[in-house]
């Protein structure tokens, strides 16, 4: 009982890091913006607007509840059952968010991304891994600091992008949130 209470009270505090972490960071990019200054002699009156989606803040929300589902079930045991896209799919379901079932759907669901340096928390990451060209045959979450999270043979892993076996591997992400 005692582990599990601290499991949860660890996952709590993950999940309140975060959201403090995505809080200050929406802080931060609207303090950091420069007001506009009307023309000298000119009574036209320039408002700054936010270039960012309404939505963003809702964005911002679901991944931090995608990072937090994921460290959920690694620190609970993993259902056996699960493969790399039902993994995926399980995850995004926990947050309200339907993907399809296989990892050839899945990597047809969302918006492409292209290079690993444009990832952000709760991007799907797509590898192939027989070496057939572009084809995407595993994928995961990525966490954000250059790591994503899988379900492996050897079970439910965090994986550094930079690992040698991964990097060699990646073939694109997608953003469904």
């Amino acid at each position: 009982m005692k582990t599990r209470f601290k499991m949860i009270v660890s996952g709590l505090l993950g999940a309140t890091v975060v959201l403090i972490g995505v809080a200050a960071f929406y802080v931060w990019q609207h303090l950091r913006q420069p007001a506009a200054k009307p023309a000298s002699g000119s009574n036209v009156v320039i408002q700054v607007v936010s270039s960012k989606p309404v939505n963003s803040l809702q964005q911002n929300q679901q991944q931090s509840q995608v990072y937090s589902a994921v460290q959920q079930m690694l620190q609970s045991p993993a259902t056996a059952s699960l493969d790399a896209s039902g993994f995926v799919q399980s995850v995004y379901a926990k947050v309200g968010v339907q993907l399809p079932r296989t990892i050839a759907e899945q990597a047809q669901t969302g918006t492409i991304i292209n290079s690993a340096t444009d990832l952000q928390q709760g991007d799907l990451v797509f590898f192939n891994l027989d070496n057939t060209g572009g084809t995407a045959t595993f994928d995961g979450i990525y966490l954000g600091g250059n790591q994503f999270a899988a379900m492996t043979t050897h079970g439910l892993k965090v994986i550094s992008l930079s690992d040698p076996y991964w990097s060699g591997k990646f073939i694109y992400g997608r953003r469904v949130l």
